[in-house]
């Protein structure tokens, strides 16, 4: 159940984000015309990741113990536990997705040239 759901989440940030990167590459495009360098705008991509990555880290933690704590007061003998373990398997694994669609987005922004964005 874990492994499909790593896929599944895997699948749906990296279209997201790739999607995010198509609709924005007339914009990288244009920074890469004014001068940026190719490393800037992989910072400004990864930087990007990080933040959604961690964001969503924290408030997908925060809900599951929300709704480990709501069922705990309906259920007494509820017997979920949030683990250390746990929280770095999660984080792991929201590391592995994050680094692979912002790859994805990486590789397409430095194979643009910014001709190709003024020229149409």
């Amino acid at each position: 159940m874990t492994i499909i759901s790593f896929i599944i989440g895997l699948s749906i940030s990296g279209q997201t984000f790739y999607a995010f990167i198509l609709e924005n590459l007339d914009k990288f495009g244009a920074l890469k015309a004014i001068g940026a360098k190719s490393r800037e705008l992989v910072a400004m991509i990864l930087f990007q990741a990080t933040f959604t990555a961690l964001t969503g880290y924290g408030i997908g933690v925060g809900l599951c113990v929300l709704m480990i704590s709501l069922a705990k007061l309906q259920i007494p003998d509820y017997a979920a536990l949030v683990t250390f373990g746990n929280l770095a398997l999660a984080f792991g694994m929201v590391v592995v997705i994050a680094t692979i669609s912002s790859y994805l987005g990486v590789r397409r922004v430095l194979r643009i040239e910014p001709f190709d964005i003024f020229r149409g």
